[in-house]
């Protein structure tokens, strides 16, 4: 396995980027004893010379530059090689996707975190034992009109959430109250999503409106005002959706 550009060796992935993602792929070929390169912007070896040697050109790029560099690039990359890029929200003729289903901060997981990330892939293209044949994780496939949608649901439930949380944890230490004050509850809300078919509790749960709106009353002028009057405005269409839906 190597991590630099060389152009001389034969390799399975060519690595393009070098962001958080890039960098947990990296750890998890390693652990996999993976063979690929590393390219980024500041390589010395120039794209066209290392990318000769990889079997499969894995762009790890974010999604606003990702479609662009793929065309761009792709007139250098021959027609027995495949590119395939992570984002859970592009479809492009030009390269097959494969998106991981879990979030990469800084922090490294070990192999075993790594072998259970699903992998979700575009229905009638190619199928994810096909693009990572050395990996064992678990894999599901998409229609490419519904990876939008799916994409903007795992930014709400993923970074929205943690938003939230981190606006707990900030009013509680803003009130001489320790953020670990909150882990219990917090541990216990995932663990309820993740094991209970009907999770939610609160006023929303109870329709206790009285306490809805003071809370609305006192948010009114913080950032989280809007928010959480949205959320009570979604749960609100849900519930009637779901109660259409048991009278069929």
């Amino acid at each position: 396995m190597r991590q630099v550009p060389n152009p001389d060796s034969k390799f399975s992935y060519l690595i393009i980027g070098n962001g958080n993602l890039s960098k947990h792929f990296q750890r998890y070929f390693s652990l996999k004893q993976i063979s690929f390169q590393l390219y980024t912007s500041s390589s010395d070896v120039p794209f066209n010379e290392v990318v000769k040697s990889a079997d499969k050109i894995l762009v790890l790029l974010n999604d606003d530059n990702l479609e662009k560099f793929i065309i761009e690039t792709k007139p250098q990359i021959s027609g027995n090689q495949i590119i395939i890029h992570c984002s859970g929200m592009l479809s492009t003729p030009f390269a097959e996707s494969a998106h991981p289903l879990m979030t990469f901060s800084e922090q490294l997981y070990d192999l075993s975190t790594y072998e259970k990330i699903p992998f979700i892939t575009e229905r009638n293209r190619k199928t994810f034992p096909e693009l990572f044949p050395e990996l064992i994780n678990p894999y599901y496939e998409i229609n490419p009109d519904d990876k939008e949608l799916y994409h903007a649901y795992c930014v709400m439930s993923g970074n929205f959430t943690t938003i939230l949380w981190n606006e707990l944890f900030n009013f509680l230490e803003s009130r001489n109250i320790p953020r670990s004050a909150a882990f219990e509850f917090l541990k216990r809300t995932s663990d309820n999503l993740i094991n209970l078919k009907e999770p939610l509790t609160g006023p929303l749960k109870r329709n206790d409106r009285n306490v809805i709106q003071k809370h609305l009353k006192i948010l009114s002028d913080k950032p989280m005002g809007n928010v959480y009057k949205a959320m009570v405005d979604a749960y609100s269409i849900l519930k009637k959706e779901k109660e259409i839906e048991i009278d069929k």
